[in-house]
């Protein structure tokens, strides 16, 4: 038997006459298919090389472009946030005020009630303060003779000032009324 060794080194000098053959046009051949091969590859390689060159400007462009977008987002976002605040500042001043006009409302409805109320009492506890005063008033008793020389007085005065002046009474009337009747008379008499 043949060693093994041996017999792959006759397989591999086989393969290597057949493939290179015994004409020089073959060989030609080959070398022509391998340009071309290698030509295409060089070309596949270009393409490859422009394509990734493309692909790596658009992946920095989209990069760029995402860079741009999150930072108009995060600006958009702080605008939002501003606004929301003035917003929240503008309703929480709304909520102060309402909440100081209802307060306001309610005492001033109360403060209406208790005025009320007030002067009410105080209306009703005058007359009693001045019935109080009065009985309370400590004054020393007038005499008898006090209130008759008084009531002399205002009588033989010529402007009372207890009594209204007098008229005279009938019967001091009557003696004019006489004297006047008389007269008339007297001149019917006469005619």
């Amino acid at each position: 038997m043949i060693p093994l060794k041996q017999s792959l080194a006759v397989i591999v000098i086989g393969l290597l006459a057949v493939m290179s053959g015994c004409e020089d046009e073959p060989d030609q051949r080959i070398s022509e298919l391998s340009e071309r091969y290698a030509e295409r590859q060089a070309e596949q390689s270009r393409q490859t090389v422009a394509l990734q060159q493309e692909v790596a400007a658009g992946s920095r462009e989209l990069v760029a472009a995402d860079a741009q977008a999150r930072q108009e987002l995060v600006t958009i976002q702080r605008e939002l946030h501003s606004q929301r605040e003035g917003l929240d500042q503008q309703r929480d001043r709304l909520e102060q005020e309402r909440r100081e006009l209802a307060s306001s409302r309610y005492w001033e409805s109360l403060l209406g009630v208790v005025i009320q109320n007030l002067g009410l009492i105080v209306l009703c506890l005058l007359p009693l303060t001045i019935c109080w005063l009065l009985l309370r008033q400590t004054s020393e008793p007038v005499s008898d003779q006090e209130v008759a020389e008084l009531l002399l007085n205002d009588l033989t005065s010529d402007e009372p000032q207890l009594w209204p002046q007098q008229r005279p009474l009938l019967s001091e009337q009557t003696p004019e009324i006489a004297s006047s009747t008389e007269a008339d008379s007297s001149v019917h008499l006469n005619s």
